[in-house]
């Protein structure tokens, strides 16, 4: 299983839309750290919350950015026809769907290193000229946030990618049901007063997993419901890549 993570880690490297969502993460994540520091007031940024709510905004792109790429690890092998090849090398399709899992955790790590990277280079410059002192023990709380968020999500990719398979249905249907179709779902639940069951809806959740404003549910209780529909998407990719007939 140790060889099999390696080549999904080597695809991950060699895959060009990987260098494009880590370009994509490292620009967002500036733009949304220089805005932070920006548009705040100068008394706050001296509050002892706003650097662990600069580091977790920073991260957010992460999280968005690895549950598209998580997909992408999987569908990718549907889209191009190496799936029959792939499992040549590896004949047992549950291991191969754990594999696939654990490539999308260290998607997620990787892009959420990159954001952190980009987030603490711009605060550190743009803060010290402006005299704010470091509160590494606020930014260390949306660290481990942050850096959790994405791995679950990019987790939570791999999952999704390995039920729809199809990369277009997939990206497409996820953007759509994340802007659209959710969306419409609030309302609708909120015109019966059951606007508390839409926090437990997937967008919800994942969108929230990296909320800085502590709206919602819960950090614990956000984190567990990810939990739990990443177990259901990824017991229903284990069993549509059993079931489905690979002949090319």
């Amino acid at each position: 299983m140790t060889n099999l993570l390696g080549a999904e880690l080597l695809k991950l490297r060699t895959i060009r839309a990987t260098w494009g969502y880590a370009l994509a993460a490292v620009g967002f994540a500036g733009l949304m750290t220089a805005g932070n520091i920006g548009s705040r007031a100068e008394l706050e940024r001296f509050d002892p919350e706003f650097q662990f709510k600069l580091v977790l905004d920073g991260l957010f792109p992460a999280v968005i950015l690895a549950l598209l790429l998580g997909m992408l690890l999987v569908t990718n092998e549907f889209r191009h026809g190496t799936i029959a090849r792939t499992l040549l090398v590896t004949p047992r399709r549950r291991i191969l769907v754990a594999v696939k899992l654990l490539a999308g955790t260290a998607a997620g790590l990787g892009l959420a290193l990159l954001t952190f990277a980009t987030t603490t280079a711009v605060a550190v410059i743009w803060l010290s000229i402006l005299d704010v002192p470091l509160e590494l023990g606020e930014a260390g709380g949306g660290l481990w946030r942050g850096f959790l968020a994405a791995a679950l999500v990019g987790t939570f990719g791999a999952a999704v990618g390995g039920v729809v398979h199809s990369q277009v249905g997939a990206l497409v249907g996820t953007l759509v049901w994340i802007f659209v179709a959710e969306p419409i779902v609030w309302v609708l639940l909120g015109l019966v007063d059951l606007d508390g069951v839409s926090e437990y809806l997937p967008a919800a959740t994942v969108l929230g997993i990296a909320d800085s404003e502590g709206e919602g549910l819960s950090y614990a209780a956000t984190t567990a419901n990810l939990l739990g529909w990443l177990a259901v998407a990824a017991v229903l990719a284990a069993f549509r890549t059993e079931r489905r007939d690979i002949t090319s």
